[in-house]
């Protein structure tokens, strides 16, 4: 039988968060969450990419931010 508790091997699980999950963080748009989801250490699985929010942590700490850069206009 399977019990539905919150012990501490739920809690120790890593915590994915992807690009609407770094909208609401950051307060951005979805482009620009997206370029940020690039230019960070993320994972894809099938057609999204996750980060873990230890390692969106480690990587602000250790640059000072997210650095993004707009791809440049086409005309």
């Amino acid at each position: 039988m399977i019990e539905n508790s919150s012990d501490s091997s739920t809690a120790d699980r890593p915590q994915f968060l992807d690009v609407p999950d770094l909208q609401s963080i950051f307060g951005v748009g979805r482009s620009k969450a997206r370029l940020m989801m690039d230019a960070l250490p993320s994972i894809r699985v099938g057609s999204k990419d996750y980060i873990t929010s230890a390692a969106l942590n480690a990587f602000v700490t250790e640059n000072g931010g997210i650095p993004v850069k707009w791809p440049k206009r086409k005309r």
